[in-house]
């Protein structure tokens, strides 16, 4: 969006809003350097907590709310009760905000059997934060204001951004494809599902999406949130069932990894992604297509 602000300042409206934001972005790319630049710093033995924390705003947050929804709807006072603001207090605030709301949700799920994996999991991963906190304790205050600055900075710019769209709305409500040469609007309105989740209750193969993929450029992340491994591969569309000897994946019980495509079977002929269920109990599955930058 920078680049495309500053390619139209011959307008004054567009000097205008490049102005007010191209500060705003050099603020949140200095701020995201800092702070990229931490996850390979001072890692030692450890995972490193940058990277820990990377993890749990993301995927790790992602599926156990996505377990625990298998069990309480998200309407009902028992999710409340376990995430009573949801995913925030894992994706924002320091380390220290971070490990209380981690040690919040293992003491809500307290002995309730229904949530055993998610809690084995959540507890499991404490003990690597707190683990690498220790390794890097000198550290902690660094890394607390990197997340502090890039949270300002990031929302600054972002405000910033959807203000001067509201202007080029008015600038261009007669021609609002012309918004496209200064703000990439495709961005803001791409609606591609590229999370899929499911719940399986048997072993009988679910079909997940059907979609045409680059494996050169796009990859599969498997979460499965289960007691036993879930099988992942592509057929043709006419059958829910692989070739005999055709590829597929595994996603271990607990687990969250990314895989190729390819692995699992995916050809230009082989677009629709099943799952299944290889055990007796309930398996929360997420699937996620990542595009590399």
């Amino acid at each position: 969006m920078d680049t495309k602000l500053q390619s139209g300042i011959a307008d004054p409206d567009i000097l205008a809003f490049y102005n007010t934001f191209h500060p705003l972005n050099i603020d949140y790319n200095t701020d995201y350097a800092f702070w990229n630049g931490l996850r390979s710093t001072g890692i030692g033995k450890t995972l490193g907590v940058v990277k820990l924390i990377d993890q749990l705003s993301s995927t790790k947050i992602k599926a156990w709310d996505v377990a625990i929804q298998v069990v309480y709807d998200n309407t009902s006072t028992e999710y409340a009760n376990l995430l009573p603001h949801r995913r925030i207090p894992f994706q924002s605030g320091t380390v220290g905000k971070r490990v209380d709301a981690l040690m919040n949700l293992i003491s809500a799920i307290g002995s309730d059997a229904s949530l055993a994996t998610v809690k084995t999991s959540v507890s499991a991963f404490l003990v690597l934060l707190q683990t690498a906190i220790t390794a890097q304790s000198t550290q902690i205050t660094g890394i607390d204001t990197a997340i502090a600055n890039l949270e300002k900075s990031s929302t600054a710019a972002s405000e910033a951004a959807f203000g001067i769209f509201g202007g080029f709305i008015v600038k261009f409500q007669a021609t609002p494809k012309s918004i496209d040469m200064y703000m990439p609007v495709a961005l803001l309105q791409n609606i591609t599902q590229v999370a899929f989740t499911i719940t399986l209750k048997t072993m009988v193969p679910k079909r997940l999406f059907k979609r045409k993929m680059n494996p050169a450029k796009q990859t599969l992340r498997g979460i499965n949130v289960g007691m036993f491994a879930v099988n992942g591969y592509f057929t043709n569309g006419l059958t829910n069932l692989p070739e005999p000897g055709a590829p597929m994946i595994t996603m271990p019980a607990n687990s969250n990894a990314e895989y190729d495509p390819i692995a699992a079977g995916y050809t230009d002929l082989k677009r629709y992604f099943y799952v299944v269920n290889t055990g007796i109990t309930d398996a929360a599955v997420e699937v996620d297509i990542l595009v590399e930058n």
